[in-house]
C-alpha cells in the first residue's frame, strides 16, 4: 500500500511522528507537510509564488524521511499527488493536530483540509486530531487509538474518494469511553477579539486563543467532551440538495437583457 501523511502543524511536528511510527508496517509510506505551522489555514492554495519544496530527515522520534513545502496542507497533498510522488497514494493521513477538530472547526482547519484535497482526487483520507485541554497530548497513546480506528475503517472497506473526520478525546488515566459515530455540530461558537492600537494609530485585533462551542446534543462536539472518540464522514460536495430543489422550482423567467 502507498500511504501518504500530511498535517498542518508542520514537519517537525510531533503528532505526525507519531501517526508515522503506527502506520509504518501498512506499506509504503510517505510523509510531504509545511514548511511550518499553518493552523486554522483551511483550504487555501498557493497560487501567486512558487512553492519551495525541502528533503530533510525529520528528527522523529524514530528518524524518518521526509519532504517540506512552504505553503499550505492542502499544497502538500496536492503537489505530492501531481508531482513529488513516485507512485499514487492509496490512502492520504492527516494529522494528528495538536486540538481537536469538530464543529465549524472543520471549515478552518487545515488538518481536514488535507485530507479533503486527497478525497478530491479520488483518495480516500482520513484526519486525526487529538483534543488538547490543559495542552498536553500522549502522543504516543493518540497514535496507537489513531491506528485501532484505521485497522476498523480499512476492514470496514474505505472507498475512493471518502472522507473521514476522527477526533480522540483528552486521554486519562483510563481509556476512551468508546467511539461514537456522529454528524458534525453546526451549531455556533463563542469567541472574542482582543484589540490594541497600534503606534500609528491604527486599529489592531487578534483572536483570542479561548472559545467555546454552543451546546448541540450527539454530535462530534457534544461526545468528544463526554470522552468518547468521535468518527464522522464528511464530503467535499457543499451542495445542499434539499435548497437546490426548492430553488428550482420557483418561477425563473429569462434573465434580462442589457438596459
Amino acid at each position: 500500500m502507498q500511504v501518504l501523511l500530511s498535517n498542518d502543524d508542520g514537519v517537525n511536528a510531533p503528532g505526525l511522528a507519531a501517526l508515522r511510527a503506527v502506520v509504518d508496517d501498512l506499506g509504503h509510506v510517505a510523509v510531504v507537510a509545511p514548511e511550518s505551522p499553518q493552523s486554522a489555514a483551511g483550504h487555501a492554495i498557493t497560487v501567486h509564488q512558487p512553492l519551495k519544496v525541502t528533503r530533510l530527515d525529520s528528527p522523529g522520534p524514530g528518524e524518518f524521511k521526509a519532504i517540506s513545502v512552504d505553503g499550505r496542507p492542502a499544497d502538500c497533498v496536492r503537489l505530492a499527488i501531481k508531482i513529488l510522488l513516485a507512485e499514487r497514494p492509496d490512502l492520504v493521513l492527516s494529522g494528528i493536530n495538536a486540538g481537536a477538530n469538530v464543529g465549524i472547526n472543520v471549515f478552518y482547519s487545515g488538518t481536514v483540509a488535507a485530507a479533503a484535497e486527497a478525497a478530491m482526487c479520488g483518495i480516500p483520507a482520513v484526519a486525526f486530531s487529538a483534543a488538547a485541554e490543559g495542552g498536553d497530548i500522549d502522543y504516543p497513546r493518540a497514535a496507537e487509538l489513531c491506528r485501532w480506528v484505521l485497522d476498523r475503517l480499512l476492514g470496514g472497506g474505505i472507498k475512493r474518494g471518502d472522507l473521514v473526520n476522527v477526533n480522540i478525546p483528552t486521554l486519562g488515566d483510563g481509556r476512551p469511553r468508546g467511539v461514537r459515530f456522529v454528524p458534525q455540530s453546526t451549531a455556533g461558537m463563542e469567541d472574542t477579539y482582543h484589540g490594541q492600537r497600534a503606534a500609528d494609530g491604527d486599529e489592531l485585533y487578534r483572536l483570542g486563543d479561548d472559545y467555546s462551542f454552543h451546546h448541540q446534543a450527539d454530535s462530534d462536539v457534544a461526545c468528544l467532551a463526554e470522552g468518547y472518540i468521535t468518527i464522522t464522514p464528511l464530503h467535499v460536495d457543499m451542495t445542499n440538495h434539499d435548497r437546490l430543489l426548492t430553488l428550482g422550482r420557483l418561477p425563473w423567467s429569462d434573465p434580462p437583457g442589457r438596459t
